[in-house]
This record gives C-alpha cells, structure tokens and sequence, in this order.
C-alpha cells in the first residue's frame, strides 16, 4: 500500500538512524528494517585502514619473495606463513584484517573511544608497516 520513513536520534552517539516501515505489497525488504548510517570520516577512515591493509600485504609479499619469511616481524604472521606459504597466509590475515576494519567501523557509532583508537591503528600501519617496508625495498633496488 504505502511506504513510511521515520528519522530517530541515538541519545547517546546523536547519529541519525531511519527506521523504514512497509506495508502491503511484495517487497525483498524485511517488513521493518533499522538501517544505519556511517559518517563519511568513519567510511574515509575505513577505506584508508583497507588500503593499507592491502599495500602491507604486497609489501610484505615483494619482501617474502626477496628476502625469505625471516624477514616478517609477527612470530604469528611468521609461523603461518611457513605452515601455509606466505601468499596464502598474507591473503588470509588480510582478508581477516579488512573484515575486522568493517566490523569496528560500524561499532564507532556505538563505542565513542573506538574512532581515536581507529586513528591510531592507522597511524601505526604507516610508521610499523608501510614505512619499513618501503624503506627495506627501495633501499635495496637502489643498492
């Protein structure tokens, strides 16, 4: 018959939610759905934490194939490659990473520490991941 939107306000976090409701008619949607809306910063941050993500992974995977799984520094990351090989290992722990990135990225609107902490798990990635690698593999192509 007819289609309703109502905007709702989280007390706590103030991030709007819409609650659509359907009446009638055959529609794929469930008949009363809450659908969440992320700010853009936490979508940026998001992208930005899977990008890096993916550049650590082929980083790590151009210095596996030159130096050998010796070179990674996670004991954990460093048993599982040696177990699996280190492209499995580095697609499993990565496709993990992402998915972790998408789950904390819609907690932010729920656990208010949880965006800072976000930031610096960025800001870590850069300076104990990305940095040294760059640094390791381009010092050595220019040797």
């Amino acid at each position: 018959m007819g289609q309703f939107a109502v905007q709702t306000q989280d007390a706590q976090q103030q991030t709007p939610r819409t609650l659509h409701l359907v009446r009638g008619g055959r529609s794929n949607a469930p008949q009363c759905a809450v659908a969440a809306r992320l700010p853009t910063d936490i979508i940026a941050l998001g992208f930005i934490l899977a990008v890096l993500q993916i550049l650590d992974g082929v980083l790590t995977g151009i210095g596996m194939a030159q130096y050998g799984t010796s070179m990674e520094g996670n004991i954990l990351l460093r048993s599982l490659m040696t177990i699996i090989g280190y492209v499995p290992a580095l697609l499993v722990v990565k496709s993990a990473s992402i998915a972790l990135i998408v789950v904390l990225c819609h907690q932010t609107t729920k656990i208010a520490w949880l965006k800072p902490a976000l930031y610096g798990v960025m800001a870590l990635y850069v300076i104990g991941a990305v940095v040294p690698w760059t640094y390791i593999l381009v010092t050595d192509l220019l040797a």
